[in-house]
């Protein structure tokens, strides 16, 4: 057949299904990118994967190496029907449980996590204070459940979706977007001891003042269902000094629950003082985590050092927003601009 001139992609399709099968499928691993896909590619190579999820399954267990990362990228790929990612996502979850129960056999030190990214890293290191390398595994775990749990809710099936979230942040904790997609549910589910916890958690670990509005914001939502209302207030005023842009859908109506439920006919202003005696006798604060920040800032050091001048930036905005007197990272910061420019 030669070079197909519909995708004209450099891939040579000969016509032997078995040969351009595996010419499509390196293709993929050797070229893509979490970030950087070929949709027709992809729409092309779920036609080379068996018929059904059993099939497919068989075909990932002889070779997982190649058809785990193809499969992963097929699932993400929006221009492939939903039920066919849908049937991919199926046998390369049942791939996965199964080869979660060799690694968890296997292990000689628990839980394992499934850290992708090097903040992730930093910050496991900090708090559990031992090396991140004796608990960390590189096959996709995370990746596989909370791409199956997107496939999940656009099937409107939210109940496997919250299971496939839940699995996704079992292995690994850090990442914000299984976080973010479980608190909605526990939110929806009004059930505000868990939402508060999961909620207080991510405002622990996140750096990023809209990741710590956002906390905020669920954690005030898990305080007013709870019928403390003075208190859910001061999270949701906390949440408007952090919000970046427009405040988020259902904000004003829920700030306007709250402050109803107080019998205040407008939003009234919070001192750090008030605040503070408010929650003077809780372990439940309105305010970021300084281990989070204690994380990055040795990163923006270490970035701008080698010359990572963007990397440095993208940690730097955010540490100065809430350490504005750190001296030596604000000299990065404007030098790793400059550097850029």
């Amino acid at each position: 057949m030669g070079t197909n001139s519909k995708f004209n992609l450099g891939i040579n399709l000969t016509g032997d299904n078995d040969l351009d099968r595996h010419n499509i499928f390196n293709y993929i691993i050797e070229n893509f990118t979490k970030d950087k896909t070929e949709a027709e590619i992809l729409v092309l190579a779920a036609t080379f994967l068996g018929k059904d999820t059993k099939t497919i399954f068989n075909e990932i267990r002889v070779n997982p190496e190649v058809l785990v990362p193809v499969c992963l990228y097929l699932m993400s790929e929006e221009k492939i029907a939903l039920s066919r990612r849908n049937e991919i996502g199926n046998a390369l979850l049942n791939y996965t449980d199964a080869h979660a129960r060799k690694i968890d056999d296997k292990a000689t030190r628990k839980p394992l996590y499934n850290f992708t990214l090097e903040y992730e890293k930093a910050l496991y290191t900090k708090m559990a204070n031992s090396n991140v390398e004796d608990i960390l595994v590189t096959f996709p775990f995370y990746r596989i459940y909370y791409t199956q749990g997107l496939i999940y809710e656009a099937m409107a099936d939210y109940t496997k979706a919250f299971v496939m979230y839940s699995k996704a942040h079992q292995w690994n904790p850090f990442n914000p977007k299984p976080i973010l997609k479980i608190l909605e549910g526990l939110k929806y589910d009004g059930r505000a001891q868990d939402l508060l916890r999961l909620s207080m958690w991510y405002l622990q670990i996140t750096y990023s003042a809209p990741n710590i509005s956002a906390a905020l914001r669920y954690a005030g939502y898990a305080l007013y269902l709870d019928g403390k209302f003075a208190e859910a207030y001061a999270f949701y005023y906390q949440a408007i000094v952090y919000q970046d842009g427009e405040t988020p859908a259902r904000f004003n109506e829920e700030i306007t629950s709250v402050l109803t439920a107080l019998k205040k006919d407008a939003p009234y202003e919070l001192s750090r003082a008030q605040i503070k005696k408010l929650f003077a006798y809780s372990k439940f604060k309105p305010y970021p985590s300084e281990i989070a920040f204690d994380t990055i800032r040795p990163l923006i050091i270490n970035h701008y050092t080698k010359g990572n001048y963007v990397d440095a930036i993208r940690y730097a905005t955010q540490y100065v927003i809430f350490r504005p007197n750190d001296d030596k990272i604000m000299r990065i910061l404007k030098a790793s601009k400059l550097n850029l420019d």
